[in-house]
């Protein structure tokens, strides 16, 4: 299987924020040959551990996430009508006339109902309906969907992947499914004996609802020292006047107060040392990811933030850069294979 093939087998598993453990027995099946060990938890983290068989070996923690935004039903309405609540940051503007599919006791597929222009008025066309007002079309009856999808049944974007030029790949649910794929990769590219410790790789729970999942995880693993890959916004068109990294340009590495510097430096020199292409972010606050609450979790847990940039986040066509996927792959290689690294902040 190659690294793309993984990016899609994974993103394509339904894991909305609430309901990760649902997912478990596949994500097992996809990657749980590279590893030794696999646990749950009661939060839905799913933690997979390769051990590099020497005692009290440091603990070297890499975090993503493994839930997806998405809905959830809120109301069941006569025709075969559905009506929802956002799960995360659904992009609302995107919604009208997309597919998606609804998680319930049979697998569903509907249609975000669209009001054609032709019947649509100059203000109607220029104003967003709120999530709450949209409907989604089944085609079933009201009496078949309060049978088979009740209230609380999450429902997702349609799991459609494309190859665009350049290398790049569209599709659902890179935020953050795809970083995983690459840590999973990048793990199982070392030997046993070239890591400078036991690796901990946590695909988390509950990010995009608050980050809870990383936070619970980190009291129970305690590990020394954590490398945390999430995604970014890339630069397009319409955000010049932010500084956004380039797709294409390699893995972004974030300065943050939240993330631990002496070893956000060690991870650029690796960079440099590797000839992995990166770019360099500084954010004055919240990173917007597990790192804010990994080093305040247990003891204080040094971590380190590198991102994947992606155009068109939280909708069901994000797009991503291979080049960017196969940097990252390389980052955690050399993370885990970091005997420096592992000297400074292991036990």
């Amino acid at each position: 299987m190659t690294l793309k093939d993984l990016i899609i087998s994974l993103c394509g598993v339904m894991s909305i924020s609430g309901n990760e453990r649902r997912g478990g027995e596949e994500l097992n099946k996809l990657i749980g040959g590279v590893f030794d060990e696999y646990r749950t938890d009661a939060l839905g983290n799913h933690l997979f551990i390769k051990r590099c068989g020497r005692p009290n070996a440091p603990k070297i923690l890499v975090d993503t996430h493994f839930d997806e935004i998405g809905m959830m039903v809120s109301g069941i309405k006569e025709g075969g009508f559905l009506t929802v609540t956002n799960i995360g940051g659904v992009d609302t503007r995107i919604l009208p006339a997309s597919e998606v599919v609804i998680y319930g006791k049979e697998i569903l597929y509907g249609v975000f109902a669209a009001k054609a222009p032709h019947l649509s008025t100059a203000a109607d066309m220029e104003k967003l309906t709120p999530l709450a007002e949209m409907l989604i079309d089944t085609g079933y009856s009201k009496e078949e969907l309060e049978e088979l999808c009740p209230l609380g049944t999450p429902v997702g974007f349609k799991p459609v992947y494309r190859d665009l030029l350049n290398e790049c790949l569209a599709g659902k649910a890179f935020d953050d499914k795809a970083c995983g794929a690459c840590a999973v990769f990048g793990i199982d590219a070392v030997q046993k004996k070239e890591m400078a410790g036991d690796v901990y790789f946590l695909f988390s729970s509950f990010e995009e609802t608050g980050m809870v999942g990383a936070r619970v995880a980190g009291f129970g693993i305690r590990p020394d020292y954590a490398l945390v890959l999430d995604v970014t916004h890339a630069s397009t068109p319409e955000t010049k006047e932010f500084s956004l990294p380039a797709m294409g340009a390699g893995v972004d590495i974030t300065v943050s107060p939240v993330t631990n510097r002496a070893l956000t430096g060690m991870v650029v020199e690796l960079c440099r040392e590797n000839g992995i292409p990166y770019v360099m972010s500084a954010c004055g606050g919240s990173t917007g990811t597990n790192a804010n609450v990994l080093g305040i979790s247990a003891d204080g847990i040094p971590t380190a933030l590198c991102s994947l940039p992606l155009k068109s986040m939280h909708t069901s066509a994000e797009v991503l850069s291979m080049e960017d996927a196969n940097a990252l792959k390389k980052i955690v290689s050399a993370f885990i294979k970091s005997k420096e690294i592992g000297e400074v902040f292991g036990r």
